[in-house]
């Protein structure tokens, strides 16, 4: 009867941590502690059971991750639970919460040898029923937390796109507060890249997120494009077996849960958020995955309106660009014509010294009104990106880029480049402009870049970099796609030690004959 109430009284002492705990992952760590101690275990695990039977995480105490690793298949169901239980140098109970197994709790080898008793196998049935309230108690506050982080994120990110925060801003927020949702160790948004098939990491949060960022992704057969192709989430708990999984901390084997939800509704949607944990971490529940899905579509409606919002400025931009080049054609053009027919006519009454200077004053007014016609033109055709010209395409990408370098490149043109480029041309330097600052961004720890655009014969780009250069195993599927690029063209890609360190890429092409 002594014996009795001390280990009521142990398991009412043991239970106290349990019933304390508020988040679901520290409650279940402290179950299978407790077990262990109670029972005076070697090893205690609880294998939690997924929607399909099969255990989804493996909690354990006294077993190092070796040990883990070598336990090889875990049992999944209640069946094979008793048959392993039949042995008394092993002990194990299911855990209920609301009528159903929630998963088993497992006990092996009894300290100092012997075997488990009948009063063993009690203590710790009391202490699963207990446990499954403990579970559910911590199972509704993480649902509380997690309705908590969704509204606050919703909120945020409206408030951004309500007061006229760019489009590029509104991904980076809708990145961060994905991250805090999931719980995740990276987040990222993934966005249909504009004129071509592939996807483009618009914005990343997290660990590894300067190396995911601008990160171009393949056209077909990721987790991405298929959550975008369906309008159905996508998730794994292994992320490492999943040919498909593209993303990455740095190091394919650092991923262990992954999970992709689309961004609005199917067809249609503008992107998908991707949520990721590093290895051996626990995985997405159900309630992550349905409150992150539920978030993602409310970020939907906030990108539309920032998106609505900057076609508003960019038409008003458009309006004063085509007043801008009113003004200047009518006004200043006309004038400096004047003003040159009116010091040719006055030269011609002056010695020749002086009437050589005034003709070589016409010139530079002949040169002036030349360069504000071309401004004129590429005011009134440049109303969108894509028709604007070349030197402020690249600039606009070297500015983007800086967000992810830390710094500014140096940008230097040669030649005629807005008026002797062709689109279908341009649009391959832009693409080249992109991918080689972005890998320098993601590999290169580089302080300096130089990215120079010639134009002459044929269009020469070069990227240099002071960075420590390319290892010699790095994967070149970037560079690889450059070189196709250049191909395509007729033209070549070179890539070579920049004098001094680091490296520099010469993607040459030829211009086509005009």
């Amino acid at each position: 009867m002594g014996q009795t109430r001390a280990n009521v009284e142990l398991l009412l002492e043991a239970m106290a941590p349990i019933g304390r705990g508020l988040d679901l992952e520290t409650t279940l760590r402290q179950i299978v502690t407790t077990a262990a101690g109670l029972v005076d275990a070697r090893y205690a695990a609880l294998g939690v059971l997924g929607d399909d039977g099969t255990i989804v995480r493996f909690l354990t105490a006294g077993l190092s991750s070796d040990q883990v690793r070598g336990i090889g298949e875990r049992p999944a169901s209640v069946g094979l639970l008793a048959d392993r239980s039949s042995d008394r140098s092993t002990l194990g109970v299911p855990l209920q919460t609301h009528g159903a197994v929630f998963g088993n709790l497992y006990l092996a080898e009894k300290c100092g040898g012997g075997r488990f008793t009948t009063a063993d196998r009690r203590t710790i049935e009391v202490l699963a029923a207990n446990a499954g309230v403990a579970i559910e108690n911590a199972t509704l506050h993480d649902e509380a937390l997690l309705r908590e982080r969704s509204a606050r994120a919703n909120d945020d990110v409206s408030r951004a796109a309500l007061t006229g925060a760019p489009p590029q801003d509104v991904l980076r927020l809708i990145a961060d507060h994905a991250r805090e949702v999931a719980m995740a160790d990276l987040a990222v948004v993934a966005v249909p890249e504009p004129g071509a098939d592939g996807l483009v990491v618009a914005a990343a949060a997290g660990a590894g997120s300067h190396r995911a960022s601008g990160m171009r992704l393949v056209p077909s057969g990721t987790f991405t494009r298929t959550v975008l192709a369906s309008g159905a989430p996508l998730v794994s708990t292994e992320a490492t077996a999943a040919e498909r999984v593209q993303l990455a901390f740095g190091a394919r084997a650092e991923i262990g849960p992954i999970a992709a939800v689309p961004i609005g509704e199917h067809p249609g949607a503008r992107g998908a958020v991707v949520a990721a944990r590093h290895t051996d971490a626990a995985p997405f529940s159900s309630a992550i995955i349905e409150t992150v899905q539920q978030f993602s579509a409310r970020t939907a409606v906030a990108l539309e309106a920032a998106q609505r919002r900057a076609d508003a400025e960019r038409l008003a931009v458009m309006h004063d660009r085509e007043r801008i080049a009113r003004d200047l054609h009518d006004l200043v053009v006309q004038r400096l014509f004047a003003t040159g027919l009116a010091l040719h006519a006055f030269g011609r009454q002056l010695g020749p010294e002086t009437t050589t200077r005034v003709e070589q004053m016409v010139d530079d007014i002949d040169e002036t009104i030349a360069l504000i016609r071309t401004t004129v033109h590429w005011l009134r055709s440049g109303s969108t990106t894509r028709q604007a010209g070349v030197r402020t395409r690249v600039l606009a990408e070297a500015e983007v880029a800086a967000a992810t370098l830390g710094f500014s490149p140096r940008v230097r043109f040669d030649g005629p480049v807005d008026t002797s480029v062709p689109p279908d041309i341009a649009e391959h330097v832009l693409a080249v402009v992109r991918e080689a600052l972005s890998n320098v961004a993601r590999h290169a720890q580089a302080h300096q870049v130089g990215l120079r655009l010639a134009v002459k014969d044929d269009v020469l780009l070069t990227v240099t970099d002071d960075g420590h250069g390319i290892p010699p195993k790095t994967s070149w599927s970037g560079l690889r796609n450059l070189g196709g690029r250049a191909a395509d063209l007729g033209g070549s890609l070179r890539v070579r030690p920049a004098p001094g360190g680091g490296t520099r890429l010469e993607w040459r092409v030829p211009l086509p004959d005009r």
